[in-house]
């Protein structure tokens, strides 16, 4: 039926445009906890900056994790660099993160909000369903649902229980159509730091590749 995974994405893209009637997707997603074949996301959350720094973006959910926790100027240099603090600390200001109270005295007013609503993350094989099951698994640290695609043709061969187990979807993949078999329940990425990073690198690809005209970041941190 397949002669190669990759003719096998734009039918799954197909169905899951179908099923929301709007999205965004990328292929070849690299997640650093693996490259997954796609990824999909209903909504694209509008920032005025955007992290492509790790590190950054790590102190900054770590540092502004609670509503009215107060900071001084000396804990935010205590985790960012103190190259430029005026500067950051500014973002973070526009980003309404912290609210200056007094001089070089803050308060957070709200943690970062991802800049995607849910991923769902697919991993196709034509019927080494073992491997894509491992794949799969992994893609749950940042993904509230992850998927194994497998050709239609050798569906049967699935431990479908193992997968339930788990909690991984399967997708049966033919030449003209996708078939959600098992629907996995919707859960919360289970790495936060994870979530918002392929987030982040998931909005830079959207904008950078796809050009999309409604969606303009005017900086990246």
């Amino acid at each position: 039926m397949f002669r190669y995974e990759k003719e096998m994405i734009p039918i799954i893209r197909n169905f899951f445009l179908e099923k929301f009637n709007k999205g965004y997707f990328i292929q070849e997603f690299h997640s650093g906890i693996g490259i997954a074949d796609l990824v999909f996301s209903p909504e694209i959350i509008k920032r005025d900056y955007y992290f492509s720094n790790f590190e950054l973006l790590f102190h900054t959910l770590k540092l502004f994790n609670r509503k009215n926790k107060k900071l001084s100027e000396e804990d935010i240099k205590s985790k960012f660099s103190q190259k430029n603090i005026a500067d950051l600390i500014e973002k973070f200001i526009a980003l309404n993160l912290i609210e200056e109270i007094r001089t070089n005295k803050y308060i957070v007013k709200n943690k970062l909000n991802p800049s995607v609503v849910e991923f769902y993350s697919i991993e196709a094989k034509i019927n080494n369903w073992k491997s894509g099951f491992y794949q799969a698994l992994r893609y749950k640290n940042f993904s509230h649902k992850s998927f194994l695609a497998i050709s239609a043709e050798f569906i049967h061969r699935v431990d479908k229980e193992l997968l339930i187990t788990n909690n991984i979807g399967l997708i049966s993949v033919s030449l003209d159509e996708s078939k959600i078999e098992i629907n996995p329940k919707k859960n919360l990425p289970k790495d936060e730091i994870a979530f918002y990073y392929s987030g982040e690198n998931f909005t830079k690809r959207i904008y950078t590749e796809e050009k999309k005209e409604k969606f303009c970041p005017q900086q990246w941190l």
